[in-house]
Formats: C-alpha cells, structure tokens, sequence
C-alpha cells in the first residue's frame, strides 16, 4: 500500500482526507473544557461584584434619573449575560428619553446577543423610522439578513449606510462577508479591501482575503496573514492560519516551525499534533515521529476517528498489525461508516 496525501495516488481504500482543510481553531481537550464550565458559577458571582457594576450602582443612587447611565448599566449586563437585567435597564433608558437612539441600539445589543432576532428586528425597523440616519441600526439590519441568508436585502441595508457615511470601514467588512457567503470572492476580496483602506488595522478583513487566497493555494495569503498578525501577533487562530497554508504550498520545514511554536505556547492544538503526524508520515518519512503527533491527537481528542485512522494507518507501516487493527476497530465505533477503516482492515 502506498499513503502520498498530495498526489491522492494510494488505493481506493485509503483515500481519506488526512489532512485537517477545514481551517479550525485550536482545540482545548475535554478535560479542560469541562473544569472550566464548572467554574462559570463562581466567575459569574466575582463579576457581578464587579468594581465596574459596583460603580455605575453607586452612581445611580446618587442619581437616579440619569438615563445614561442606565444605559451604561444595561451593556454591563450584556457583557455578563445577565439579559432580562439588561433588557430592563435598557427599556428604563428609553422611557426616560425616547430621543437616543444608542438607548434603542443596547436593547437591540440585548436582543441579538440572547438569539432573540426577531425582537431584535422589529426593534430596528421602529429605529429605522424614528432615525433614518442611523448608521447603525442599518448595519445590524444587514447582519440579521446575511445570518438568515437574504443576501440581497443585507447588500442594500449596507448601501444605504455607506450613502450616510462612506467611510465606514464596517460597512465594507460586512459586505465583503456577505459576498463571500454567497460565492463571489471577487467582490468579497474588493470590499473586503476596501474596509482596510478606510482601517488598515482591520484584522479580521486581512484574515478573511488570507482566508480566501489560502483555499486556493495562493502565496499572497501570507501577507495577508502577516498583516493580521501585526494588528494582533496573539492569535493564535491566525498562525494555525498560516501554518497550514504553509504546509499546503508545500514549504514544509516553515510549517513545522509554526506548528512547533503555536504547541510550545499551548499544548493543546489537537490540529497542530494530527497536521505534523501527517507530515512526518508522508513528507519526511519518520514513522515513529509521526505515531507519537498521532497519539497526542488522540489524547486530546479521543473521539476523533480520523486521528485513529491515521494512527491505525501509521502501525501498519510500522508493520504492528494488532495495534493497527485495534485503532481502525476504534475509528470503527466512533464512526461506524468510515469506509477507509473497514476496507483497510479487510486488508490486513
């Protein structure tokens, strides 16, 4: 048998996507997720006691017709998740002046945040009317309609905030975004580009054209995700990035370094240990290397079948049938239909 993951030249029973070319974050292990849920309690109750909230509490009884700093209070709450308080003050903000329209955008903030769209929407529509101008409430009426997938309608809601103010570089970001939802990379790299002219801080327009040159295997994507790192060199979302454009145009020993740099700063990037398994398998030809970036996968997450297949794949080569045979019938029972696993054990 022969395993080349970039001709895609081995039997039909091994042709599996070995590669991760989906680009995903970074994973925690389970472990680690769980014990921090367990935490959410106890981190709730410290920021509830907040010196922030314990302020603007304090300024309000100090003065207690300020709508302001209702308002204020409200996007607290928000930021704590705390929505019922939060849709409470926000109301309270509005009946006190009915003439702000960022009173209006916190209720909407409140309703978005907590999945409640179509409170949400019927907000900004009233916003829309009682304040034409508001740049706002028209962008968030174009988010709500690239989300539920009317394309069309969140272009024009963009239009029309551009016609008020073109130099919104959020109004370009957002219509790059939805060009790119509907297929149109052209556009969406033009608009996309056009958001950095107005913010050339603007790291997430850079990842997102790193994004779309990378799936096409295009050097430039490098330069675009050099830039996001300048904004940000602490994303490490964005190095992955890189990484695996790297590993993907073929200039390997550069994606190792940068898998190998993202793992000494967080031990846990499951795609990081599955990626280098994969290189030094097929790439530099190190087996036992390979098996020991499988395994840490593994570790990290114990339901994936595709590590398992890999590792499976990796003992075989290292002529272990019975630990080969063990992953493939592990891969088997987290994914009873992966064909690759059950032709490759019919072959042992």
């Amino acid at each position: 048998m022969t395993f080349n993951i970039y001709k895609i030249s081995f039997p039909v029973f091994l042709r599996t996507i070995f590669f991760l070319l989906v680009l995903n974050a970074c994973k925690n292990n389970s472990t680690q997720q769980t014990e921090s849920e367990t935490k959410t309690t106890d981190s709730l109750s410290i920021k509830l006691n907040s010196p922030e909230l314990k302020a603007i509490n304090a300024k309000l009884l100090q003065d207690p017709d300020n709508a302001d700093l209702y308002d204020s209070r409200a996007t607290i709450y928000i930021s704590l998740k705390q929505f019922p308080a939060a849709v409470n003050d926000a109301k309270r903000a509005i009946r006190m002046d009915s003439t702000k329209a960022n009173y209006y955008m916190t209720l909407v903030d409140a309703y978005y945040t907590q999945n409640n769209t179509r409170l949400a929407k019927d907000l900004l529509e009233i916003v829309e009317k009682k304040f034409p101008d508001n740049v706002d409430a028209l962008l968030k009426l174009s988010e709500l309609f690239y989300v539920v997938k009317q394309y069309q309608k969140g272009i024009d809601y963009v239009n029309r905030a551009l016609k008020i103010n073109d130099r919104l570089a959020k109004a370009y970001y957002l219509k790059g975004s939805i060009y790119r939802e509907s297929g149109d990379t052209t556009r969406a790299i033009s608009s996309l580009e056009t958001a950095i002219e107005q913010d050339n801080k603007y790291e997430n327009a850079f990842i997102d054209i790193g994004i779309m040159y990378a799936a096409r295997k295009n050097p430039i994507a490098l330069e675009y995700y050099n830039n996001a790192l300048r904004v940000n060199p602490s994303n490490e979302n964005t190095v992955y990035a890189r990484a695996k454009l790297l590993q993907d145009i073929g200039k390997i020993d550069e994606a190792i370094i940068e898998y190998k740099t993202i793992l000494a700063k967080n031990k846990n990037c499951e795609n990081c240990y599955y990626n280098l398994g994969a290189i030094y398998l097929e790439i530099k030809k190190d087996d036992k290397t390979a098996l020991e970036n499988f395994t840490n996968a593994i570790t990290l997450n114990p339901s994936s079948a595709q590590a398992y297949f890999a590792r499976g794949y990796t003992y075989f080569k290292l002529k272990d049938k019975e630990s080969a045979r063990a992953d493939y019938n592990m891969c088997l029972k987290i994914q009873p239909n992966y064909d690759a696993a059950i032709q490759a054990l019919n072959a042992l």
